[in-house]
């Protein structure tokens, strides 16, 4: 009989690890709630979904990354964990995405034979990205005062930003891969700075545009700062120029410094950020009961499964990093962190192992995605930047930034695939 080749055998103890951290959590919490003890299945089929979904990319083709499947399910996890204390209702919604998103996972690892094909994709994805934009701001819902919904009356809402982030992932990939050498060597000095000719960096200049139009079309800082910087990174990443990102922050601090003085709601979201004493029991509410949250968990935490963070606002999504800290403390806290940085290392291992310039760069791009959407929440929770309503990875509630993420983490694996040497002894 053969054995199992370590890197499979690894991960396997790290999901069963997960799957033991969700049984003993939502032990606790049905001991806490007074719920029957077998309603723990719940927690569990959250890392049942990843188990079952690891198996199933195994049997399509096992020449992938082992280390991003387990600190999914375990991000994951505690994400289920916290909302089922909060609202037992919206986690049983979550569970339904995370499983929805696995087999979508599944679906996409399959369907792509080589994910290198998706390089001749760039334009209609740009396209398609584009699109959604503009069905967003022309018939987007508002919810929390930002445009950020598409919705079918009696059928569905979604949020499209989630989707725009894989479509320009993909254009950028594409699109700088293929005109890396023109846009780093065939310049001319322009105000003392080496510039790509005009045809060359356009679409990427527009990217610029798209970042401020969202921002101030549909009130969404964070997904203006999540897009710029994905923009600035693919372009170094391509070109390996410095002149070009620092250009690009010069037009958009521009663009915002006349989007603070143009528009009210950019003013209002700034002035809470920086004092929201001024409106404690209004405006400046939301971003108060984080802090106050933050400084109840203290070091250790005042306990899980212990109600904490039930009363803070957008709980189950924008500030449910303040309820981990509540109930965790600083310990746990950062913690949670460290998850998410192993997570975005391994994303940017697979860029950097990668022989194919395309993989490279998408697999660098969804991991500056997860990066800055990371950064960009826990950064507005903690104050050091404005709150936005922008979602935790795996952790906030939401079914499309949950299936959306795992297509994110089906391409990242596809790219480990399809991208990176691998020894034929480690799989058989």
């Amino acid at each position: 009989m053969r054995s199992i080749p370590h890197s499979r055998r690894s991960e396997l103890i790290l999901l069963l690890f997960a799957a033991l951290v969700a049984a003993l959590g939502g032990a606790l919490i049905c001991l806490g709630i007074g719920l029957e003890l077998w309603r723990l299945t719940r927690a569990i089929a959250v890392v049942g979904a990843v188990i079952v979904a690891a198996l199933m990319l195994d049997i399509a083709d096992p020449r992938r990354d082992r280390w991003l499947l387990p600190i999914v399910a375990m991000i994951s996890v505690l994400g289920f964990l916290l909302l089922w204390q909060l609202d037992s209702g919206a986690a049983a919604r979550q569970l339904v995405w995370i499983v929805s998103g696995a087999g979508v996972m599944i679906a996409v690892y399959y369907l792509i034979e080589d994910v290198r094909d998706l390089s001749r994709l760039k334009y209609t994805s740009g396209l398609l990205a584009l699109a959604l934009v503009g069905l967003t701001l022309a018939f987007g819902v508002e919810k929390g005062g930002a445009r950020l919904w598409l919705a079918v009356p009696g059928l569905i809402s979604f949020q499209p930003t989630e989707l725009v982030k894989i479509f320009m992932c993909i254009f950028l990939a594409g699109y700088v891969s293929d005109r890396a050498e023109l846009l780093r060597d065939d310049t001319r000095p322009v105000a003392g700075f080496q510039m790509p000719r005009l045809r060359y960096i356009a679409p990427l200049v527009l990217m610029v545009v798209f970042s401020l139009a969202i921002f101030v079309g549909q009130r969404d800082l964070g997904a203006a700062v999540l897009f710029f910087g994905l923009f600035v990174a693919m372009t170094y990443l391509g070109t390996g120029r410095k002149s070009y990102a620092l250009i690009a922050v010069v037009l958009f601090a521009i663009g915002a410094v006349g989007a603070y003085y143009g528009f009210t709601h950019v003013q209002t979201r700034v002035d809470m950020w920086l004092n929201p004493w001024l409106e404690p029991t209004d405006r400046g509410y939301q971003i108060l009961q984080a802090l106050f949250a933050l400084a109840e968990g203290g070091l250790v935490g005042t306990g899980f499964a212990t109600g904490g963070g039930a009363g803070i606002p957008a709980a189950t999504t924008d500030l449910i990093f303040a309820v981990a800290a509540q109930q965790f403390g600083l310990i746990g806290a950062v913690g949670i962190v460290l998850l998410f940085a192993l997570a975005a290392y391994r994303s940017f291992a697979i860029a950097w192992q990668s022989t194919d310039s395309f993989g490279a760069l998408l697999a660098a791009g969804l991991a500056v995605v997860f990066s800055l959407q990371t950064l960009v929440i826990i950064g507005g929770v903690t104050k050091l930047i404005p709150l936005t309503g922008i979602t935790l990875p795996f952790m906030s509630y939401g079914g499309t930034s949950v299936v959306v993420n795992f297509i994110a983490v089906a391409l990242l694996l596809a790219v480990s695939r399809d991208c990176v040497p691998h020894d034929p002894r480690a799989e058989h």
